[in-house]
């Protein structure tokens, strides 16, 4: 399991070959293992379409490949039930063996016993099925090896190895019929299938190594693998993307095999003799193999990496459909030659590789299985189509080879058609995965309340664990419409009165006067503080004088007495009662201590359901000094929109503790201070930390007027209050979709977020290693940039709603690979091209902080030079903290030239700058 040593010559070969530290063992191995199966494979070919001219008509081909998807099917039905019993390790090495057993067969009957009829048609469908099979088992080894991203990369270098073994093969195959004969192929074909169970028990222990895709997707929803022939097919059917990547191959399959019988009947009319074709068949995949190998080695990861997955899928058909025009034009055996050349060159470059890379996002549990069946028994089906129809209008209806292109030209139609959903399938299971990873590693708190609370009282609210039952009804309380939930009554009864009072406190923030009913029956409740929470209720909901009601008034607390008084006496109409409730109320709001502090809280409690006459006294409960009055007074200035209270309470909106309760009432106001709002938030003389709360105030308003003065501050220079201006859009563009967003400005400020990153890299560069002090730089240069990458992808969000970009950012911090890897392969997807240039390298793990600091360097076009350059650039970030630490590089270093950017921070506003600047001063000074 050790990684090949490090040498000169190894190391120029990862260059050249985009192979990172410790992938060139298995890598290599993998390729060598592809290069051995596709030698088996082509040699075959040459072998079994020699062997079979040589005794049979070239009309008995489609018959042949009709014979051989019958036989792929049996071989299949029985592969399946044994692939959910064996290992993938046995399973390979076992059929391997079986094929190199076989190989020796063939070869000693077609020497010994060549006038055995039947021979030749076995040898016909023995070779697809070794073809098929063991090209599948490689790829399905690489799928459980490589993760999304590392297959894009290192695909490339394995379909090299095939490509080799094809051009080995080729001309092998040609030396080996003229010199020794066309049967001994075929102990060519054993010693190479013989070696490949070796490389597989190598390259098993190796996966021991890499976390595989089960570990990284642990909690994710998974599909129970296929147990038979019939249960692939309907999950193959069932599935979308399976379906759409079986249409994709079946299409390719027809398409393919109608090329090749064109091919071969055209060199049949040309050459004769069997050792005379598999001279020139030979010869022909050796050729064909070499220029796949360029194409591969110049444009397969190109294509893949710069245009993606969608262009890669259209190579193949494209050029087939310029062979088909050229074989309708000319039929000539050079025509043939473009056309199965073209198909040979780019299927197993280009297109393989892309191919491939569509059943990455496929669960590992059913993987095995599906690809097996669809590259198996989709693709034979494919052959044995293109064999009916070779039957009919080749045999029946006498087209020449060329006059089949006609038929090849409206498939391939279908093909490109059929390349487009499948991308965008592709597409969509990657989005799915990623999502169902960001529901399964999401804490349960960010679960939805509303479920949350119907899961804690499950059948019997009765007998819910109080606990759990009051921290559901936290959360509740927090949203927006907690009368909503159809519990809240039933928990009226509940045996624990904490419940009952938070439910009753609820009910009444909500004005829920549908519960009247059962919160007078509690006035009667044998507990203290339920029978006072039902008589609060009651004096805000449905105003009863208590005077008149109860004989007994000592059975409720002081306070709830004169709270249902009041209540009673405002709204009864007359005058003269409003007067007296306002004089009770007076001393209410005037009691001190601690049994004072229940009459201002029942106060402040009151009065936004009493009529609009108590202005001063609400007044003074805002001016409280316990904090619990003071928050309900809030409320009450929201639920009553008292306008004269705004700058009182925009004053305390920095003030943490009380700040939620600010947010609600202000956003009450709706529109109406939308204005007042976008002039503290534009002001940079009003405190930092108050202008930082106003967007979660914008963002509950929730209107247009409100989105477009959050719009209208993106620009602001302040980090913080930037992402949090953008994090309210995005909060907003969730709740109110209908809202409107100027797209311009938005993609203008994300350009500016990533050349920002950009240049933070440039910075990065240059401070990197400083003595003494790059840790302290470098820690705070990376918390800056992920907030920057935070700040791109909720833009990002803003500029195309409908891409799950949340699911992906959260797959793009994961530690683990696999997640990384498909999260950035889901971007690589739906981004625009220039988009995808510019931001994939930026999240790309595999490209090294070196490489971004160069590719900023070109993009920017020039770099930070000096650690001047880099220490001024951080004192002028906005940033406080980035800001700090500029301030502690300047006296670190001795920067005495950049002493004027500390005495501009001296009077910060910011503490941690004006501390940093000060002692960068006293450090400057003792130099």
């Amino acid at each position: 399991n050790s990684a090949i040593p490090e040498t000169p010559v190894i190391r120029w070969l990862e260059r050249l070959m985009d192979l990172r530290p410790g992938e060139s063992s298995s890598t290599l191995l993998i390729a060598l293992y592809y290069f051995l199966i596709i030698a088996a494979f082509t040699t075959g070919l040459v072998a079994r379409d020699s062997l079979f001219l040589e005794h049979h008509p070239a009309a008995d081909l489609p018959y042949a490949d009709m014979a051989s998807v019958l036989m792929m099917g049996v071989f299949i039905a029985a592969y399946i039930p044994l692939s959910r019993q064996v290992s993938l390790r046995n399973l390979l090495v076992g059929s391997l063996v079986l094929f190199a057993a076989i190989a020796v067969f063939f070869g000693w009957a077609t020497h010994y016993y060549p006038d055995w009829n039947w021979l030749y048609p076995a040898l016909y469908v023995w070779v697809g099925i070794l073809g098929v099979v063991s090209t599948t088992q490689v790829w399905t080894l690489a799928n459980f090896l490589l993760t999304t991203r590392e297959a894009k990369r290192l695909f490339g270098v394995i379909g090299s190895g095939g490509i080799l073994g094809g051009i080995f093969s080729g001309f092998l195959s040609r030396s080996v019929a003229k010199h020794l004969g066309t049967e001994c192929l075929l102990l060519a074909i054993a010693v190479f299938m013989g070696l490949c169970p070796l490389l597989v028990i190598l390259l098993w222990g190796k996966r021991r190594n890499k976390p595989s895709e089960a570990e990284a997707s642990e909690g994710l929803p998974q599909a129970e693998g296929p147990r038979n022939l019939q249960q692939s097919f309907q999950l193959v059917q069932n599935t979308p993307h399976l379906r759409a990547i079986a249409m994709l191959i079946c299409i390719s399959a027809i398409v393919s095999t109608l090329a090749n019988w064109q091919f071969r009947a055209t060199a049949k009319a040309s050459l004769v003799e069997a050792d005379s074709l598999a001279a020139f068949f030979g010869a022909f995949y050796g050729y064909s193999n070499l220029v796949a190998l360029l194409v591969q080695i110049l444009l397969t990861s190109r294509v893949l990496r710069r245009f993606g997955l969608g262009v890669a899928l259209f190579a193949l058909p494209s050029a087939l459909i310029a062979g088909s025009v050229g074989m309708l034009a000319w039929g000539t055996l050079w025509a043939a030659i473009f056309l199965r050349g073209s198909d040979k060159v780019l299927r197993y470059s280009i297109d393989s590789c892309a191919l491939q890379l569509l059943y990455l996002p496929v669960s590992s549990k059913v993987k095995i299985q599906a690809k097996v069946f669809i590259d198996s028994v989709i693709c034979r089906l494919g052959d044995g189509v293109a064999s009916l129809l070779l039957l009919i209008f080749a045999t029946f209806l006498r087209f020449s080879p060329g006059q089949i292109g006609w038929i090849s030209l409206v498939l391939l139609g279908l093909w490109l058609a059929t390349a487009l959903v499948a991308r965008r399938h592709y597409v969509a299971t990657l989005r799915e995965w990623i999502h169902h990873y960001r529901l399964s590693s999401q804490p349960s708190s960010e679960l939805d309340v509303d479920f949350s609370l119907t899961v804690v009282l499950g059948a019997d609210p009765q007998a819910a664990n109080p606990e759990a039952v009051l921290q559901a009804l936290e959360h509740l309380e927090k949203g927006q419409h907690p009368a909503a939930h159809p519990a809240l009554r039933g928990l009226l009864s509940h045996p624990s009165p904490d419940v009952c009072r938070k439910a009753l406190s609820i009910l009444s923030a909500a004005g829920d006067k549908g519960a009247l009913p059962e919160v007078q029956r509690l006035l009667q409740d044998e507990r203290t503080e339920v029978r006072a929470k039902a008589l609060s209720f009651m004096g805000h909901h449905a105003p009863i004088d208590p005077l008149a009601c109860f004989q007994d008034l000592s059975l409720y607390p002081h306070h709830t007495i004169r709270s249902a008084t009041v209540s009673f006496l405002a709204n009864s109409g007359v005058p003269d009662n409003l007067e007296t409730a306002r004089l009770i109320l007076d001393a209410m709001v005037k009691e001190e201590g601690p049994e004072g502090q229940k009459d201002r809280l029942a106060a402040a409690r009151l009065i936004s359901s009493l009529p609009d006459c108590f202005e001063e006294q609400l007044g003074c409960l805002l001016e409280d000094s316990d904090l619990e009055v003071e928050s309900t007074a809030v409320a009450a200035v929201g639920r009553l929109r008292k306008r004269r209270f705004i700058p009182h309470l925009l004053e305390r909106l920095s003030d943490p503790r009380i700040q939620a309760v600010i947010i609600k009432a202000l956003a009450k106001f709706g529109n109406a201070i939308a204005g007042t709002l976008r002039d503290h938030l534009l002001d940079s003389s009003v405190k930092i930390q108050l202008r930082r709360v106003i967007p979660d105030v914008l963002v509950r308003i929730g209107t247009q007027d409100a989105a477009r003065v959050l719009t209208e501050c993106l620009l602001e220079a302040d980090s913080v209050l930037r992402l949090r201006i953008i994090s309210s859009l995005n909060k907003m563009r969730q709740s109110h979709p209908e809202v409107e967003l100027d797209p311009v400005l938005i993609e203008t400020v994300l350009a500016a977020e990533i050349m920002g990153h950009y240049r933070s890299y440039q910075i990065l560069g240059t401070l990197g290693g400083q003595d003494g002090n790059a840790d302290s730089m470098e820690r705070a240069l990376d918390e800056s940039m992920r907030q920057e990458v935070e700040r791109i992808f909720r833009l990002m969000q803003l500029l195309f709603p409908r891409h799950d970009l949340h699911s992906a950012y959260f797959g793009l911090q994961s530690k683990e690979a696999v997640v990384h890897d498909n999260a950035l392969e889901f971007l690589d997807n739906v981004l625009k091209p220039q988009m995808r240039k510019l931001l994939v390298p930026l999240l790309d793990s595999d490209i090294s902080v070196a490489e971004r600091i160069n590719l900023a360097n070109r993009l920017l076009g020039a770099g930070v030079l000096s650690k001047e350059e880099a220490v001024l650039a951080l004192m002028e970030s906005q940033d406080p903290w980035l800001m700090s630490c500029g301030a502690y590089a300047i006296g670190t270093l001795g920067l005495k030239s950049l002493e004027p950017q500390l005495d501009k921070r001296l009077d910060d506003p910011d503490a941690l700058l004006r501390e940093a600047a000060r002692q960068a001063k006293v450090r400057l000074a003792a130099r």
